[in-house]
């Protein structure tokens, strides 16, 4: 019997890596794909061996193929005032959407709140 500790991929699951958000603020998205392509340490064909695609197309995905479809489906989710196409992006990496809009408002919110305590007080 051997136990599950043993199991070779369990000790190869790791963490997701994140930018720091200041430099996803103003990075491009294929800036973003050489930053986690880098990360990996492959280089592009080996990720393009495992998506899997073709090396001539990963290519033209690293260089700009990739930043056009990020921005077209950021157009479209404005368009449509729609955020489901990120948030199954987000599902799909276990990870949630969260509005920065709508955490200020509710600090906003809050402040209000309690300066009219304050002043009531």
């Amino acid at each position: 019997m051997h136990s599950q500790g043993e199991m070779p991929f369990l000790g190869q699951v790791g963490e997701f890596h994140q930018l720091p958000q200041a430099l996803i603020h103003k990075a491009s998205f294929s800036a973003c794909l050489g930053k986690a392509a880098l990360h990996s340490g492959m280089d592009d064909h080996e990720i393009a061996d495992q998506i899997p695609i073709s090396h001539g197309y990963m290519s033209k995905f690293m260089r700009n193929v990739g930043q056009q479809w990020a921005k077209r489906l950021v157009k479209f989710m404005h368009i449509t005032q729609s955020l489901a196409p990120l948030q199954w992006i987000a599902e799909q990496m276990g990870c949630d959407v969260v509005l920065r809009s709508s955490k200020e408002a509710r600090i906003r919110a809050l402040e209000a709140e309690l300066q009219a305590a304050r002043r009531a007080a």
